[in-house]
């Protein structure tokens, strides 16, 4: 980031003894970011060191209150960057969207804010769409606001713009962010940004990543993938856009049947995340971007490669060095580790890494080596025995690579038990025990002369156990076969 040497440089220390205005060096520096952007003037620069900020702020539209609003056109940066500044706005403890939510920045046009994480903001849910209910985590006036080097995390918009509305977002990393409309960014223009996990709160395919209306902002050299609809149990949607060619252009994403949007250089191919953001030396995202979209340093701070990598983070092969540990998380869906699955049954498995790696591998027991995937992967066995599945890291201090395993038993149904049916005043009755994680579909036919036609009466997908007590009522007088299917 260049900054302006005529311009008078404001200092913010959270824990500064001596808060004296106009706040021109680090003896006198601010303990809140809103009071230095007050005593500047258009041009400034606000340079704010390692701390929390959770105070203070200003509201520029209705009673919704930035934790830092940039009303003139100013810098605000940090000195260690993202993971040492963070500005925290609130959720309303009511409803979140309420009248004590609190916005973590707003921005008008020609400002910037670069190097923070910014969390835990949200927008009230009633008032402008625009002003009051966009940009939970960042509002900016228009794509000629900035916003660089950020990570945008666990911000609540009511309607578009968990992460960022209607601004230009570069180098920045969104992540677990939800809105109705653009779950990550709403109407903005992203350049090698990675947006992931987000979701929004409707059915409704509305972009669960970013949404972008015919004509405004672009989403260039980003990944934008494992975004989600209606908290995500809707399924996955990861951008919505109107049919505009190239606003999409050099991107890692897919919509929710698997299309890639139309534009330059877009894919959907697994960029082999070896973390939340870090991308693998293999990966196809290395190299693949524009150097046209490419601007300051990564998310990290390294210099970008020409062509640069789709996404927040440059593959910089000399820079991952250093210890490495690993450690391997099983379950199956959402039940709890285990080490027990069932033929033909999807297991998640997630590969924790602490330190910098340039590739991962997994090995399953019952394949070759997947050396294309990444931290988070799913497997199916289709053989009963044990298995050894070893999840392992590797970086320029470790070749060999550094490795964690499990034994994970591969056992079939155990076929259900049917208990002696009784017959009810209205109906059938029976009962069988099922087994944890199995999956149970109850058929019916009214006879069993060739060819039977067998109908679902009832299915059970992801047992939790225990006795099943199934009910049915025939017409009167009429006969009933059931059979019950276990996988």
């Amino acid at each position: 980031m260049a900054f302006n040497t005529l311009a008078t440089v404001r200092y913010v220390n959270v824990n500064s003894a001596n808060p004296t205005p106009p706040y021109t060096d680090w003896t006198t520096a601010a303990t809140d970011i809103q009071d230095a952007i007050n005593a500047s003037i258009n041009g400034d620069t606000v340079l704010v060191t390692n701390g929390f900020y959770d105070a203070g702020g200003e509201a520029l539209a209705g009673n919704l209150t930035n934790r830092v609003a940039l009303d003139k056109a100013l810098m605000v940066v940090s000195v260690n960057g993202w993971a040492s500044t963070i500005i925290q706005g609130a959720w309303d403890p009511v409803s979140t969207n309420g009248p004590g939510a609190v916005r973590c920045a707003w921005l008008t046009n020609g400002a910037v804010l670069s190097g923070f994480t910014l969390q835990n903001g949200a927008t009230q849910n009633s008032g402008s769409t625009p002003a009051l209910q966009s940009g939970g985590g960042v509002w900016c006036a228009s794509t000629n606001a900035l916003v660089s080097n950020c990570l945008l995390s666990n911000n609540v918009a009511a309607y578009g713009g968990g992460g960022i509305a209607f601004g230009t977002l570069n180098n920045s990393l969104v992540v677990n962010n939800l809105a109705a409309h653009g779950g990550g960014a709403y109407d903005a223009t992203l350049n090698n940004c990675t947006v992931a996990y987000n979701a929004t709160t409707t059915f409704t395919p509305t972009g669960g990543g970013t949404w972008n209306d015919i004509g405004a902002g672009s989403i260039r050299n980003s990944i934008v993938l494992y975004n989600g609809v209606n908290y995500f149990f809707g399924g996955f949607n990861n951008y919505w856009v109107g049919a505009v060619s190239g606003q999409y252009s050099y991107c890692c994403t897919e919509n929710e049947v698997g299309q890639v949007p139309q534009g330059t250089g877009n894919t959907n191919a697994d960029p082999h995340f070896v973390d939340l953001y870090h991308i693998a030396t293999n990966s196809p995202c290395r190299g693949a971007g524009s150097a046209l979209y490419a601007s300051g340093t990564d998310f990290n701070n390294e210099s970008w490669n020409n062509p640069p990598s789709i996404g927040c983070d440059e593959v910089v092969v000399s820079n991952r060095t250093g210890p490495l540990s690993v450690a391997l998380n099983y379950s199956f869906l959402d039940y709890p580790p285990q080490n027990s699955v069932f033929v033909n049954h999807l297991a998640w498995f997630e590969g924790t890494i602490t330190g910098l790696a340039t590739a991962l591998t997994w090995k399953f027991g019952d394949g070759p080596t997947i050396s294309n995937a990444d931290y988070t992967i799913y497997h199916r066995w289709t053989n009963t025995g044990n298995y050894d599945v070893v999840f392992t890291a590797y970086n320029t201090n470790h070749l060999a690579g550094i490795s964690a395993s499990m034994l994970v038993h591969v056992a079939s149904v155990n076929p259900p038990q049917l208990q002696a049916p009784s017959v009810l005043s209205n109906g059938f009755q029976f009962q069988f025990n099922g087994q944890v994680t199995a999956n149970y579909v109850v058929q019916y036919a009214t006879n069993l002369t060739p060819p039977v036609t067998w109908l679902t009466l009832q299915s059970m997908d992801d047992s939790t156990g225990g006795v099943y007590q199934i009910q049915d009522a025939p017409p009167t007088n009429a006969a009933r076969f059931y059979r019950v299917g276990a996988q």
